[in-house]
């Protein structure tokens, strides 16, 4: 078949919404994350990432290593960046079309917002994970579309996706679990439907989820038992292995709600990224989409039939705990930043409740009112998002370059210590005192969560090693764990004085010996399984 029949046939089968929502999202992604696929921007698992194989099995993300595959598992910015805003673009193409979006307008700001959200720019700060990440993402979008179909060879094969999405990375399967909810929501509002097909629905997409799961779990446990491993000591993994805690869900389920009214409303939290505008912003657009939610109400006269009104709110109200879906699934420790990536489809309920209830404010006034004041608005948080992650991206940059800075030094003092021929054992006690290199900049605390620094992205003693070896090509091994803790213990090391000192940098019994700080912190169980993973 010739090219142009090709491309003729594709663009028949891809909807004008589809489009406009793949468009504005990677359009917008490449102008908001710009900076980062231009830069090689490390945080702290960075620094070893330069090229790293994923393979995360101990991490119960299974899928990763083959998810990675396309940029040779190499921190390649720009090929990655492209690969993920492909992936990403998909999946906006795809929320629109599960959620039946008829406005080509709402569906370019859903992709908009989906590029710009903040939680995504804590995931190019992952850069190493970036496009499989995004893969994920489209991954779990397009099993909530392919079950929205019904039939079973859609559905099985959808189950397998929100598997694969899962093995990739577990946080995920928040955004089917919100993309499903939204999609029986549509469905309790669209007056062609019935109550009977609504519930038929609505348990065919919780039957996927609950299958999708289990089939994810299945797959790690094969995986386990055949490498020989056990999930890593980190953010509760090797707990989940002892039974899901059913004592502690209600008081899980109170700390989801708190954490997404936070998110959005709350300024100067931790883990979120509100200030007093985005606050009224977000409350704005929320007042916006219940006008357009109760002139759907009014004018289609869904109070006729109660069970419309009330499956919609109920759904409504459950729309918090779907997004913040991560965190019952991951009971052990708090949700961070990029495990946040579904709250974006509080926003897209937002473009939901517009796309079915703008065309029936009164015209001309409200309904022109309502949508200028709605597109100004969203228009107002993309702005916000943009901000915040060139703000992640600049903080973190300067923490790199803090931690360049410091290291050159510190490799110049190695290389001039008296007697040292680059043959020695090099012991480097302790990591980077922050307060040597902070950068006391007042809008990085808006930022300065999880993942990024705003002092130095090698914050344990490995990340030296790590930062001679793969950012300034400086072949110095890091020493066994036992001779570690035996420097450190011994009476020369106590009697040096601290770096950046005279006398810090000595050569003691053959071996080159740094002093960052008083004593040494051996490393923890959790790092030393995974520096054995496979």
């Amino acid at each position: 078949m010739p090219l142009d029949r090709i491309a003729g046939y594709l663009r028949q089968r891809v909807s004008p919404v589809q489009r406009a929502a793949f468009l504005a999202c990677f359009l917008t992604g490449y102008l908001v994350h710009l900076f980062a696929f231009t830069n090689l921007i490390p945080n702290s698992d960075g620094l070893s990432r330069v090229f790293d194989p994923q393979q995360m099995t101990v991490s119960g993300r299974w899928f990763l290593h083959y998810a990675s595959f396309l940029n040779d598992f190499t921190q390649m910015p720009a090929l990655i960046g492209f690969f993920a805003m492909v992936f990403l673009s998909l999946g906006a193409a795809g929320v629109v079309t599960a959620l039946g979006f008829h406005s080509r307008a709402l569906s370019a700001f859903c992709g908009v917002l989906m590029a710009a959200f903040p939680c995504l720019g804590y995931t190019f700060l992952y850069m190493f994970t970036a496009s499989a990440y995004c893969l994920a993402i489209f991954l779990a979008v397009l099993a909530v579309c392919l079950v929205k179909q019904g039939g079973w060879p859609r559905s099985l094969i959808g189950c397998l996706l929100l598997a694969l999405s899962m093995g990739t990375y577990q946080a995920y399967a928040a955004v089917a679990v919100a993309l499903s909810l939204l999609v029986v929501l549509r469905e309790c509002l669209n007056t062609r439907s019935t109550l009977k097909g609504t519930a038929r629905l609505g348990f065919r997409l919780a039957g996927f989820l609950a299958v999708g799961a289990a089939l994810y779990y299945g797959i790690l446990q094969v995986f386990l038992k055949v490498k020989d491993l056990e999930l890593l000591d980190y953010l509760g993994m090797s707990d989940a292995g002892s039974g899901y805690p059913i004592a502690r869900l209600p008081g899980l389920i109170l700390t989801v709600y708190k954490q997404v009214v936070i998110f959005f409303f709350l300024p100067g939290s931790s883990n979120t990224f509100t200030t007093p505008v985005l606050a009224v912003l977000d409350l704005l657009v929320l007042l916006l989409a219940a006008v357009c939610f109760f002139a759907l109400v009014l004018r289609r006269q869904l109070w006729r039939e109660p069970w419309r009104l009330a499956g919609a709110l109920v759904l409504a109200a459950l729309l918090p705990l779907a997004v913040g879906f991560a965190q019952i699934i991951s009971p052990y420790s708090d949700a961070t930043p990029i495990m946040k990536y579904a709250y974006v489809l509080v926003y897209g309920a937002v473009l939901l409740a517009a796309d079915l209830g703008l065309s029936l404010l009164p015209r001309p006034k409200a309904g022109t009112a309502v949508s200028w004041a709605l597109a100004v608005c969203l228009i107002g948080v993309t702005v916000y998002g943009a901000n915040i992650n060139n703000l992640l991206y600049t903080a973190s940059s300067q923490a790199h370059r803090a931690t360049l800075s410091y290291a050159t030094r510190l490799l110049s003092r190695i290389e001039s210590c008296p007697g040292y021929t680059g043959q020695e054992e090099v012991v480097v006690i302790g990591a980077i005192p922050t307060q040597q290199l902070t950068a006391d900049i007042p809008s990085y605390a808006l930022i300065d969560h999880y993942s990024v620094p705003r002092d130095t992205v090698a914050t344990l003693n490995k990340h030296i090693y790590y930062y001679f070896n793969d950012w300034l090509n400086a072949p110095i091994r890091e020493p066994e764990e036992e001779t570690m803790i035996s420097v450190s213990q011994s009476e020369e090391f106590q009697a040096m004085p601290l770096y950046p000192a005279q006398g810090s940098v000595q050569m003691l019994d053959g071996r080159v010996v740094v002093k960052l700080q008083e004593e040494y912190t051996p490393k923890s169980s959790y790092e030393l399984a995974y520096e054995n993973r496979r």
